[in-house]
């Protein structure tokens, strides 16, 4: 079977882009990458079984399905991200701002997202989520001291969430600050021992520290931050993420080699890659931007298709309390959905009989006591 390719250009807010998607057989992935003004910003990646798709029809035809469907979801997502960030604009609702600026910057759109986080900052200049999202932008722009500053002043708003903590000591990081960086990871770690990403970077800061800074009396002797490195290490094997197994191998082969450097550069290349759980954590935003603002609302289709993923995501990191909160409120869409299609019905029963007692009944019963789930599902939303 050969492989199968798409190219289309997407123009949306003044913006061109071009995204390119194709199958690759031989490693068994669709791959999608979207291209702005000549350079990759963003790609997506779906794996597929490969072996016997030469020799069998119904499997060529679902590679097809899975390169097609890749292809116009990514034209379609970006579409409905400015679609959406054009209605914003116009109600001044700061956590919309911030959970657009989250989807933008998964998307590595990262000036758009600096836009939504700064106008959800005018709109509430104590939210320390837009705070924190600045932060991050600034963070992959390389603008640690601005983050710092951002997430100092997060502090000072009295935020004391583990996140805000981890983000700061990964800027001092990144500054090569590692007393500072050491300070806020473990603090980070003291409000959520399970913090697995703080596990991670404090790896990465006791191994830089001791081929940067050996003789830091403010750290603990280079001997010390080393037997610290592998336990934190340790606590990211046990929790059995996919992504940090296929390295693990690879980060203490080094460290007993003693290639402390080469460890540590297998750890920070990696890091994007390692914490999927992060992005899985967007699936609810992403559910939310679009039942709020995505035009014509969330057919049963696109619901089933959240459902399955957060499904698939629960499945993977049962221990992880956003994706539960997200599936339920997939699950009251999907009431809402199917109550919204109950009137329909009982609409179209009057329509061919309108002395039907039972369905004018049932229709009353269902707009009296569905008004007030509407309400709940507003004020979750909200």
């Amino acid at each position: 079977m050969a492989d199968i390719g798409y190219n289309d250009n997407v123009q949306v807010a003044n913006r061109k882009f071009h995204i390119q998607t194709a199958s690759n057989i031989g490693k068994g992935l669709a791959r999608c990458e979207v291209f702005e003004a000549g350079q990759v910003i963003s790609t997506h990646e779906i794996e597929f079984e490969r072996r016997r798709i030469s020799r069998n029809e119904l499997m060529e035809q679902r590679v097809r399905d899975i390169v097609s469907d890749l292809h116009k979801d990514t034209i379609q997502e970006i579409e409905i991200m400015f679609q959406i960030s054009q209605k914003i604009k116009k109600l001044k609702h700061a956590p919309s701002n911030v959970k657009l600026g989250m989807i933008f910057l998964h998307n590595n759109l990262i000036k758009d997202s600096i836009e939504q986080f700064e106008m959800a900052i005018q709109i509430d200049p104590k939210s320390t989520d837009a705070i924190n999202g600045l932060a991050i932008a600034n963070i992959k722009l390389n603008n640690n001291k601005k983050a710092i500053q951002l997430l100092s002043k997060a502090l000072d708003l009295g935020s004391k969430f583990a996140d805000i903590y981890h983000n700061l000591g990964l800027a001092y990081l990144n500054e090569k600050q590692y007393a500072l960086a050491l300070k806020n990871l473990q603090q980070a770690l003291r409000i959520n021992p399970n913090y697995l990403q703080a596990h991670y970077n404090l790896a990465i800061m006791y191994m830089e520290s001791v081929l940067i800074d050996r003789g830091d009396e403010t750290l603990p002797p280079p001997s010390i931050r080393l037997e610290r490195a592998q336990q934190q290490l340790n606590k990211l094997k046990q929790a059995e993420i996919k992504a940090f197994t296929s390295i693990a191998g690879k980060v203490e082969k080094a460290v007993e080699n003693q290639e402390i450097e080469k460890a540590a550069k297998i750890l920070v290349e990696s890091r994007d890659n390692i914490f999927p759980v992060e992005i899985l954590s967007l699936i609810g935003m992403d559910f939310y931007l679009k039942f709020m603002y995505g035009g014509k609302g969330l057919n049963r289709e696109i619901t089933q298709k959240f459902e399955k993923r957060l499904l698939e995501a629960v499945e993977e990191n049962p221990d992880y309390a956003d994706l539960w909160n997200n599936l339920g409120i997939v699950h009251l869409i999907q009431c809402r959905n199917l109550f919204l299609q109950a009137l329909t019905e009982f609409d179209k029963a009057l329509e061919i009989n309108p002395s039907f007692e039972k369905a004018l009944k049932n229709k009353k019963l269902v707009e009296n006591d569905g008004k007030e789930f509407l309400i709940l599902l507003r004020a979750i939303l909200k």
